[in-house]
């Protein structure tokens, strides 16, 4: 007579690592929360930290007058677009060299890039000293504006010292022009005079003439200039710092998040290892408990077997079988 195989029961059955680390779910909160501190606390203690040192320049006037003229708006946000690409990094870094000294090697990027939607250029500079990342951005922005300034305006009283020096050599020529009239003059009403010398005064004449009115025409450029210069709106591509080299941002929690979260998920890995094992480790000891008592049972099935009566009555019948087959 076979016995039957019995199902495993559901206290020996395999469980999912997911539903042991849910059975085991104060040892997930427990290595979690230590997985979560140590990566916090070790970023928190041992990264270095960056700084953001940032400083800004406005293209052209901030004034109402200026904001006032058609198209001054858009032309200094795409002007702003274009004077941010000047600002590159290695080139930057270089310059920042003799105004940092050796802080200059803690500057790890230096870039610039223009406000949506305003005229405003945003210069930030990375490095891991708080003071040289803050004066760097200070010293770009200075010298963006200091190069662009030179390059693309000038001022009123460069203007009007140009207009005097003008109006003195437009003087200087008017009495030229006077001295070749007059030499001309005497070289026609002197009888004495040859055609060349007659020539010779007219050509001065002209020559003077000539110079005059160039002189004139610059002069009357350089006093246009500084007319605008003095009274017209002001020019779009003047650059003014508006605001200073100052910290604005460090990295510092942003990574004690990032390795927290890390250290979490560690935790978490740990913690569905040790509840797998644990529950593996378990439902191994119940199915060998199963099968030490389906063993002893079946024993004591057998044994109960053979002491009743039909089992006597069985064994000798074999009894009986071996002993006519021996005859």
């Amino acid at each position: 007579m076979e016995t039957p195989v019995q199902p495993p029961s559901p206290s020996t059955a395999p469980t999912s690592p997911l539903r042991a680390l849910a059975m085991r779910w104060p040892l997930a909160v427990v290595l979690g929360l230590v997985g979560l501190l140590a990566g916090a606390g070790a970023s928190w203690l041992l990264l270095p930290v960056h700084y953001v040192g940032e400083a800004r320049v406005a293209v052209g006037s901030q004034s109402l007058d200026a904001r006032a003229v058609a198209g001054y708006s858009i032309a200094s946000q795409q002007l702003a677009s274009d004077l941010a690409r000047y600002v590159n990094d290695q080139q930057a870094q270089h310059a920042l060299a003799p105004v940092l000294g050796s802080a200059a090697g803690s500057l790890s990027s230096v870039a610039a890039s223009p406000i949506p939607e305003s005229s405003v250029i945003r210069i930030e500079v990375t490095g891991t000293d708080a003071a040289a990342a803050r004066q760097a951005a200070g010293a770009v922005a200075k010298n963006l504006s200091d190069q662009v300034n030179g390059l693309t305006s000038t001022g009123p009283q460069e203007l009007l010292a140009t207009y005097t020096q003008l109006s003195t050599q437009v003087a200087q020529a008017s009495v030229a022009v006077q001295a070749a009239q007059s030499a001309l003059g005497a070289a026609t009403g002197d009888r004495r005079a040859t055609p060349e010398q007659v020539t010779a005064a007219q050509q001065g004449l002209v020559q003077a003439e000539s110079a005059l009115d160039v002189l004139k025409v610059q002069q009357s450029a350089a006093a246009t200039q500084y007319q605008n210069a003095v009274t017209s709106t002001p020019s779009a591509s003047g650059l003014t710092v508006i605001q200073q080299g100052q910290i604005s941002s460090d990295d510092r929690r942003a990574s004690a998040s990032r390795y927290g979260i890390a250290g979490l998920g560690l935790g978490l890995v740990v913690a569905l290892v040790i509840a797998t094992a644990l529950e593996r480790r378990r439902a191994r000891r119940a199915a060998a408990l199963a099968d030490t008592g389906a063993t002893d049972t079946g024993r004591a099935d057998a044994t109960a077997a053979g002491a009743s009566p039909a089992g006597r009555a069985t064994r000798e019948d074999v009894d009986v079988r071996e002993h006519v087959g021996r005859s």
